[in-house]
């Protein structure tokens, strides 16, 4: 009986562990684009929103097969899509619920922000509004 209990506090504390990791953390490694959506503004045309559709689903299809993403644990990131590189900086906010990326090139300090709606060891899933355009990326391990 002991024994049993010892192995079962092992894997408590082992759990306990595991899991008392900063959220930055989960980001760390890379990443692969697993879905990606855009919602077009209500006050266009259905046939525009119809044009948007295919754009956005063939857009994902491209993204999927030749874009990657790299993110460091010293805040560095790279983006590789379509044969070009894109390098930067990247900070998730401490409640976990943005992620801010500044690109190296731009002399922009505030970056493109999103919104952070999942993030797993496996998965992370962001969403953002661009003049209207609401958008979604979900990446993958």
């Amino acid at each position: 009986m002991k024994k049993v209990f010892s192995i079962l506090f092992v894997a408590v504390v082992v759990t306990l562990v595991a899991c008392s990791g900063k959220k930055s953390d989960l980001v760390a490694g890379a990443w692969k684009v697993g879905d990606m959506s855009s919602e077009a503004p209500k006050e266009l045309p259905d046939s525009l929103k119809k044009v948007l559709e295919v754009q956005s689903k063939a857009q994902c299809e491209e993204m999927k097969k030749s874009c990657t993403f790299e993110f460091n644990k010293d805040g560095s990131y790279s983006v590789k899509m379509m044969g070009n590189q894109t390098k930067g900086k990247w900070q998730l906010s401490d409640d976990a619920t943005q992620m801010t990326l500044v690109e190296d090139s731009t002399k922009e300090k505030a970056g493109i922000v999103s919104k952070v709606v999942e993030l797993s060891a496996s998965k992370m899933v962001f969403s953002m509004e661009n003049s209207g355009l609401k958008q979604s990326l979900t990446l993958i391990k």
